[in-house]
């Protein structure tokens, strides 16, 4: 009797132990995922490209504007549904316009383009706009996901067109992190291995410009700076790939 109490205490004894085990490698898991959140790279850079984005359609899983496709495969029509609250939002982007505003007003138009975009993207979690001025002398701004903050450079406001794609730009930024974390999105993977091998122009910068993430926010972002540069004048060339 007492060898048949050993042996059964000795497994219950084996059986706490792997119950330990296994919750020791549930949150070892669960740390290196937060701490590669906060590792994640800030996805803000050179903003310049000549196609725009087709904002008219909507795919599975995407948001209007986006199909499963490549970047290069992305239209440049901007959403006619949305034309007269767009034009309105851009309107205070007009150079004319935007010099005669005040630092608030400023601030206020580029939050109010970040809400546009959310709405345009289906963005349920939409980052903060935070303006600083600490930021690196020539640096725009750029997405934040660990702590989902768009950060904007208070002192490089001076242009109206950099001041819209910059905002455009990092806001597509937060729609992919949502993506690559939802999966019920079609190119969630796509986007989450586009975010671990991300390129950082310091150090490729071709790399930097080619890389999938960053070609498609530059361009969702040439829509807005098309649709900018029709509101003052411009004579548009709407290219289909």
């Amino acid at each position: 009797m007492g060898k048949e109490m050993k042996s059964v205490m000795d497994a219950i004894k084996l059986s706490m132990d792997v119950v330990k085990l296994s919750t020791d490698l549930a949150r070892d898991k669960s740390v290196e995922k937060s701490t590669a959140l906060n590792k994640a790279p800030d996805f803000g850079g050179s903003l310049s490209k000549n196609e725009g984005v087709d904002l008219n359609e909507s795919t599975d899983g995407m948001p209007a504007g986006m199909d499963t496709g490549s970047a290069s495969e992305l239209g440049n029509d901007l959403n006619e549904a949305n034309d007269e609250q767009l034009d309105s939002i851009l309107d205070n982007f007009k150079e004319s316009n935007w010099s005669d505003l005040s630092l608030e007003e400023q601030k206020r138009s580029m939050t109010d383009l970040a809400d546009f975009v959310a709405a345009d993207t289906g963005n349920t979690n939409p980052p903060e706009v935070v303006f600083r001025d600490d930021m690196d002398d020539g640096s725009y701004g750029g997405y934040n996901p660990g702590t989902n903050t768009i950060d904007i450079n208070i002192n490089m406001l001076d242009d109206s067109n950099e001041a819209a794609d910059t905002i455009a730009h990092e806001m597509w930024h937060a729609y992919q992190e949502q993506a690559a974390n939802d999966p019920n999105n079609p190119r969630a993977a796509e986007y989450q291995e586009g975010f671990d091998n991300y390129i950082t122009a310091d150090i490729d910068f071709e790399g930097y410009q080619n890389q999938m993430v960053e070609a498609e926010a530059r361009d969702y972002a040439q829509g807005f700076k098309d649709r900018l540069a029709g509101l003052k004048g411009a004579t548009q060339q709407w290219k289909k790939s």
